[in-house]
């Protein structure tokens, strides 16, 4: 135990190689997850006893911290804190604990969402501890089972490439805002349950048994406890096996992935629109499995559930077999797979089923209220109903006033912000000619679910439409020098 530990941390975390006194390991930022049962208390443990060598060979550490995520799913739950916060400052840990809420009413059900909750929880609390490494005690037997069961659920090469000793947490933190710096580490996938068993009598810890374990309605136990015993008695050696078959298929993956990489950067756009962007004439050159594969890589790279092979198949159909003009919505999970001028794109899921759609002013089910704001120097007006902010913005000196408005204009009268009702028109500059807002979208190139926005207007007069800017009549002069610019911020 205390090898697999000393050898997972030597090769993966820096500066913890042991021997290395010339860069002494002070301060490692680690944590490990402490559910309370058998295998997490036997890492806790083995960990202490790892710290314990480290100083007493002379260098200093921060006490590691161990994170118990509370589900709230048992009537025990409550007493598994206390034992896990108990062992964990009888050895000198810093400890927190974070309740979570788990629907049990979830589509992948409540097992896969108590999962879902317990990474972000971890996740979340590694960030604001400043952890760079976070340990979890899955060991050989659970890489046995996950690769089975990955098997058995149709997963493909990336499920059955199971459990790797290094990883990224897998959470949804990818899809929005930063991603989550922390590593995840499995130091003790090489060692059997039945080793870890009997490091924890040999050490006499003390463990929590969840009941749940046992419920053979959840397949991994059913496999637990009722398929592997059965292979164990005429394969022995079966984690072994599972093990390098896991071992290869993540290798036939990352090659599937790096032949990915080489298709995506042939067909991205040089679209100066911003964000990822492929030519679907490029992709068209493809074969079906091909063009599969790059969309498989391509929603992984976004942090989006892997689609199911009929909806992937249906992807492929419909990319392939698109016309030079087409375009195309297709609905994944809280994103959207988009083609619009030859160009897919992943967007977010915009309020309008159809997103240029008109509202009709004479139903008032189908028209978004107006929202009105008295201008004083705000930096940002909020338009949750259109799923976005308008913001503002000093002109500084020297910069352009092309297509700015005078503050002075700005304070005269209320904003009201409005939906598009149709024949709304709008200028680029003072001189210019006012033409309808379709034509202005269709000329700049803005996508049809780009155009549920709200309409600023002042006094009876278009002041602003969000991916257009300010109306060339509203950039008039005034006399207070102050000048503002005005854009508008997805927030969708």
């Amino acid at each position: 135990m205390d090898v697999a530990l000393r050898l997972a941390l030597a090769a993966h975390v820096p500066r913890a190689k042991l021997g290395d006194a010339s860069e002494p390991a002070v301060g490692i930022p680690v944590a490990l997850a402490l559910s309370g049962g058998l295998d997490s208390m036997v890492l806790l443990d083995a960990l202490a006893h790892w710290v314990q060598t480290r100083r007493d060979a002379g260098e200093c550490f921060v006490p590691p911290l161990a994170i118990h995520v509370h589900h709230g799913l048992s009537e025990q739950a409550d007493d598994w804190l206390a034992v896990c916060e108990r062992e964990a400052r009888l050895r000198g840990f810093a400890f927190a604990a974070v309740r979570v809420n788990v629907p049990r009413n979830a589509r992948q059900g409540i097992e896969g969402a108590a999962r879902a909750a317990r990474y972000e929880a971890l996740a979340a609390t590694c960030k604001t501890h400043g952890v760079k490494w976070l340990l979890t005690a899955h060991h050989a037997n659970d890489q046995a089972e996950t690769v089975l069961l990955q098997m058995l659920r149709g997963a493909g090469l990336p499920g059955v490439a199971a459990m790797a000793v290094e990883g990224t947490l897998p959470t949804t933190a990818g899809n929005v805002g930063e991603p989550c710096q922390t590593r995840l580490l499995r130091p003790l996938l090489d060692v059997t349950r039945e080793t870890m068993r009997a490091y924890a009598k040999a050490r006499s810890l003390s463990w929590v048994d969840d009941p749940s374990n046992d419920d053979r309605h959840y397949l991994r136990n059913a496999l637990r406890h009722d398929v592997m015993p059965a292979i164990a008695a005429h394969v022995p050696a079966y984690r072994e096996t599972l093990a390098r078959f896991a071992r290869h298929a993540a290798q036939a993956q990352s090659l599937l992935d790096q032949l990915a990489q080489t298709d995506f950067e042939m067909a991205r756009s040089a679209s100066m629109s911003g964000g990822e962007r492929l030519q679907r004439s490029r992709l068209q050159a493809l074969d079906s499995p091909r063009l599969a594969n790059l969309l498989r890589y391509w929603t992984a790279r976004r942090g989006l559930s892997m689609p199911p092979e009929a909806r992937l198949d249906e992807w492929v159909r419909q990319i392939r077999d698109a016309q030079a003009d087409a375009s195309l919505e297709l609905p994944h999970g809280d994103a959207v797979l988009r083609l619009y001028r030859d160009e897919l794109q992943w967007t977010a899921v915009y309020g309008a089923a159809d997103s240029s759609h008109l509202a009709d002013p004479s139903d008032p089910d189908d028209v978004v209220p107006e929202v009105e704001l008295r201008w004083s120097g705000q930096r940002e007006w909020p338009l949750p109903q259109w799923q976005g902010s308008v913001m503002f913005a000093p002109v500084a000196d020297g910069e352009s006033i092309e297509g700015t408005i005078d503050e002075q204009v700005l304070r005269a009268h209320p904003l009201v912000a409005k939906s598009r009702v149709g024949g709304e028109r709008w200028r680029e500059n003072a001189a210019g000619h006012s033409r309808s807002l379709k034509h202005w979208y269709q000329s700049r190139g803005v996508a049809a679910w780009l155009r549920h926005v709200p309409i600023v207007w002042q006094a009876g007069e278009i002041v602003f439409v969000p991916r257009l800017g300010i109306d060339g009549a509203a950039q008039r002069d005034a006399t207070t020098g102050v000048r503002w610019r005005m854009m508008w911020r997805d927030e969708a």
